[in-house]
């Protein structure tokens, strides 16, 4: 069973991959300070994180199907500004913009259907198809059933010494080359490629 992110960063979205089937975990307790509700890409002066503000913030839970996004601020219109400005001289952004301006412009009201959209986007843009599901075992906030996250905001780049992949970045010479970025950072870079790439890992 794997947990759904929000354009989850590359080693993740490898993994995924690599599963004839994938089943979610959507009954655990909702945990604060992971990817579910951010993603990580590089901009010209560093890191960035776009974080989806959640309804409850810090206080929050709740099973992971039931948290609501919060649509106080425009998070989405700022997120695909923020995708615009970093990606906008990369490859292949300009393939994938529309599609994406479209997506934003969406208001799913809960968290998990929204990083379902956004996973099912990039897997058709990859043309893979493959299986997914989610399981809701009936149980109650069993957040010691969730599954095992080895890739956090606060460590995701922890097994780069072990090899990750390597392809051109936008502001690679300037800020240097960033490892296990999110999918988006790939697609955007390599286009077609990406797919390739991923199942060498």
């Amino acid at each position: 069973m794997s947990t759904l992110y929000y354009f989850p960063c590359i080693p993740v979205f490898a993994e995924l991959i690599a599963q004839p089937k994938i089943i979610f975990d959507e009954v655990s307790l909702f945990k604060r300070s992971t990817f579910r509700n951010r993603a990580i890409i590089a901009g010209a002066n560093g890191i960035i994180q776009l974080s989806i503000p959640i309804v409850g913030g810090r206080s929050v839970n709740l099973p992971y199907k039931e948290i609501q996004i919060d649509y106080k601020t425009e998070w989405s219109r700022d997120h695909y500004r923020t995708l615009t400005t970093v990606y906008g001289n990369s490859p292949f952004f300009m393939y994938y913009k529309d599609e994406l301006l479209t997506m934003y412009e969406k208001k799913p009201d809960s968290l998990f259907e929204w990083n379902l959209i956004c996973l099912q986007w990039v897997l058709k843009k990859l043309k893979l198809e493959i299986s997914i599901s989610s399981e809701n075992r009936g149980s109650e906030n069993l957040a010691s059933d969730a599954p095992i996250e080895q890739y956090l905001p606060n460590n995701y780049t922890e097994d780069a010494v072990l090899g990750y992949l390597k392809y051109p970045q936008v502001f690679e010479d300037k800020i240097g080359f960033k490892p296990n970025l999110s999918i988006l950072d790939l697609l955007f870079n390599a286009g077609p490629q990406t797919k390739t790439l991923l199942t060498g890992l």
